[in-house]
């Protein structure tokens, strides 16, 4: 059996390696060939980090990750790339890897632990230990999960404490542990996605911020009222305010549920990239670029490259953009769509049209 592919370098690539792997499963002849040029092809570099079983299965970021878990290393100050969607096919976004934070809370977060005034540096140590209490380590990249993760802030809120335990190895105390049980106060709307300084302090002024705290339990009030009072006092110019304000609109999605709620389960796909999180911090050696790791796995598995063939197969493809979250954005697409063209194909030669 002959098959030959031509269209984008990735698509043509990840199709020829499935039909080859497959062949070689049910010790089926098989001659796949993609026409073009190996040197021409598009680059995809990490690091990067998402949830793939059709990238996987092509051997690309498996050195670091598992299962359908896609990590490719890159350069230890190249923040990294992430899709929290199978596949990879939804929004990117970017999460630091060199400790400064890509989103401007988790910076000013960094920014308040690192303050030459005391009183604010005090104030960033216990914001620290309250991390530290929940079991979630106080990484800018987990602060960047929280922040700047495309998925509603109760999803962010899962995401940051999984991510954040899978890297300080210990469960922690749940949040459910600081509430008042039994409260008998009217359960509290949450902060408006997306809340800004004036919507905090409208907020303030009508009493909502006051009967989130009342949520909690005595002690955890109090302190959480004193922490308030003393960024207010420590930042009269209101730096810190929107680190405060982002903090407040998560926790008021928590301080929203009915007594005994449990948060929704993380979804597969995002589940395994905030398990995979903190070995995709340190993932710096290895295969960076991702087009090259389909050149060599097609190569492996008997594949050819020609000039030119009579009857090839066109797969659908599109131009490579340029930015690497649109590179990678694109390649995933690409693979995707070759991995339904090569099922295609695969039942067209087991089983033939009569």
């Amino acid at each position: 059996m002959h098959v030959a592919l031509e269209g984008s370098s990735s698509a043509a690539l990840t199709a020829g390696i499935l039909l080859l792997s497959r062949a070689r499963s049910f010790g089926f002849p098989m001659q796949v060939e993609v026409v073009g040029d190996p040197a021409e092809i598009t680059p995809v570099l990490g690091p990067a980090l998402l949830h793939s079983p059709v990238i996987a299965s092509c051997g690309i970021g498996r050195e670091l990750g598992s299962g359908a878990l896609v990590i490719m290393p890159g350069p230890a100050t190249e923040p990294l790339a992430v899709c929290l969607d199978e596949g990879g096919v939804g929004e990117w976004f970017l999460v630091d890897r060199a400790g400064s934070g890509c989103h401007d809370n988790t910076q000013r977060f960094v920014s308040l632990c690192r303050e030459s005034r005391p009183g604010l540096r005090e104030l960033g140590r216990q914001l620290r230990r309250a991390f530290q209490a929940l079991g979630c380590a106080p990484e800018p990249a987990v602060l960047d999960l929280l922040f700047a993760a495309p998925v509603p802030p109760l999803l962010r809120l899962g995401l940051a404490l999984r991510a954040g335990r899978a890297m300080s190895g210990t469960p922690g105390e749940t949040l459910s542990r600081y509430l008042e049980a039994g409260s008998r106060y009217v359960l509290p709307e949450p902060l408006p996605e997306g809340c800004g300084p004036e919507e905090w302090e409208e907020a303030l002024a009508t009493g909502l911020v006051q009967q989130h705290l009342e949520r909690f339990g005595l002690v955890a009030q109090d302190r959480l009222e004193r922490w308030l009072d003393d960024m207010r006092r420590e930042d009269p110019e209101g730096h810190y305010l929107p680190l405060v304000v982002g903090l407040g609109e998560v926790l008021s999605q928590v301080l929203s549920l009915p007594e005994g709620s449990m948060m929704v389960p993380l979804p597969p796909a995002q589940d395994a990239v905030a398990v995979g999180l903190g070995a995709a911090i340190g993932g710096t050696r290895g295969d960076r670029d991702a087009s090259q790791r389909l050149v060599e796995m097609f190569r492996f598995l008997g594949g050819r490259f020609v000039a030119s063939s009579r009857f090839p197969v066109r797969l659908e493809s599109t131009p490579p953009p340029k930015g690497r979250l649109a590179r990678w954005a694109w390649f995933s697409g690409e693979t995707r769509r070759a991995a339904a063209t090569a099922d295609t194909l695969w039942r067209r030669v087991i089983d033939p049209d009569q």
